[in-house]
């Protein structure tokens, strides 16, 4: 088998939800949908969410033209199932694309299962965890009050989830404090409580606001201080009661190495737009594992394409099953805490994960068990931004 031809479609996918991003009013996910074919008749389908170069360094723009650039010498051609080899030759073949890369991987490993006839988690060592406990996100591309917190995270208990995890430091600590405050006066222990700052604290903001929060029992602070302070987080960790964790300082396999080294962190949070996708991503669990790292997943915000290819890596690794994970895409973007009683019927696939008393269940069919909804795809085409299409 072989790749002949590779598609790239920027898409945006709206939010039910209005969302802001650093106070901007944003329409909808930035996403690029790809699709790998092959000389048998078999394409693989991949999607990137909320391509954003504060994030991962990437916008749509750049991860179409790493695909173009890197397609007809390492990829066209070539055959789909060699998946370490065509990822060892992108990684090798350009710097900080891992979103890019990422979207290839899940292609391929969407075709692999296709033509073997079983899901992708199977190719990743099998189904380890059939049931994949949530943790929902307070704060994304919305700005809270006490009152909006505690009505939230009521619901959250009602519905199953068992976790939630608040953004902060969007305002003051004081106001971050009193979000606090407000969802253990309402659901008390009954919810693991973590928060995120998403980098915005200086080491001194950080110090006094995690301080101030020790007594409200927090689960882990991800990412207190800016991604490049890893001796700054390591400072901070001797420092206060809270369990620190890396993301955006926890991109490639060096930097989690680096992180350990440093004894700079208790957790890490992975993304597989993050670190490259499913093979990268795997070599960056066990690393994590080896230093007894619990590691949780989040997301891109992608749809439920996004969604299934996170799940069968959830699924098929074992250590990820020690925390909750917070593959939430799809449920961002319908704003919905489940897919059972109100079954998601407008999103760029058919098949959307099952979520249900806030555990999510991989698809069992073959690949990433999903299909393209075609007419949705033509519907959520970016204006202005054309397709790219490499080989034919």
């Amino acid at each position: 088998m072989k790749i002949t031809k590779i598609e790239c479609i920027p898409i945006t996918v709206p939010y039910t939800r209005a969302r802001q991003i650093r106070g901007q009013p944003v329409p909808g996910s930035q996403n690029v949908l790809v699709k790998v074919h092959t000389d048998e008749g078999i394409t693989g389908i991949g999607e990137t969410g909320a391509c954003a170069i504060s994030y991962t360094g990437d916008s749509a723009e750049s991860i179409i033209g790493f695909v173009a650039a890197v397609a007809p010498k390492l990829l066209i051609g070539q055959d789909p199932l060699n998946i370490e080899k065509l990822v060892a030759g992108m990684d090798a073949g350009a710097k900080y694309s891992n979103q890019a890369m990422a979207v290839i991987d899940c292609c391929l490993h969407d075709i692999a299962g296709k033509k073997l006839g079983v899901p992708v988690y199977q190719l990743l060592g099998g189904l380890s965890n059939a049931t994949i406990e949530l943790s929902w996100v307070l704060g994304y591309g919305t700005f809270l009050t006490p009152e909006d917190v505690a009505e939230r995270s009521a619901q959250l208990l009602a519905a199953g989830y068992r976790a939630i995890k608040l953004k902060v430091g969007r305002g003051t600590v004081e106001e971050d404090i009193a979000n606090v405050k407000a969802i253990r006066d309402t659901v008390g222990d009954r919810l693991r409580l973590g928060i995120d700052a998403n980098g915005t604290w200086d080491y001194f903001d950080a110090l006094h606001a995690l301080r101030k929060m020790e007594k409200y029992d927090i689960l882990m602070c991800e990412q207190p201080v800016p991604w490049r302070e890893i001796d700054n987080l390591a400072r901070l960790r001797q420092k206060v009661g809270i369990p620190i964790c890396a993301d955006e300082s926890a991109t490639e396999l060096a930097h989690v190495l680096r992180l350990i080294e440093r004894d700079a962190v208790d957790a890490l949070f992975i993304k597989l737009a993050k670190v490259g996708g499913m093979v990268q991503a795997q070599k960056w669990v066990a690393i994590a594992k080896a230093a007894g790292l619990p590691v949780m997943c989040g997301c891109m915000v992608g749809t439920g394409l996004e969604t299934a290819w996170q799940a069968h890596f959830i699924a098929a690794s074992e250590w990820m099953g020690h925390i909750e994970q917070e593959n939430l895409g799809v449920l961002i973007i319908h704003d919905q805490l489940e897919t059972v009683k109100e079954p998601i019927t407008d999103d760029l696939v058919r098949e959307i994960p099952r979520v249900e008393n806030g555990i999510m269940y991989a698809p069992g069919g073959p690949g990433l068990g999903v299909t393209l909804n075609d007419e949705l795809v033509e519907k959520f085409r970016t204006r202005g931004k054309p397709a790219v299409v490499i080989g034919g």
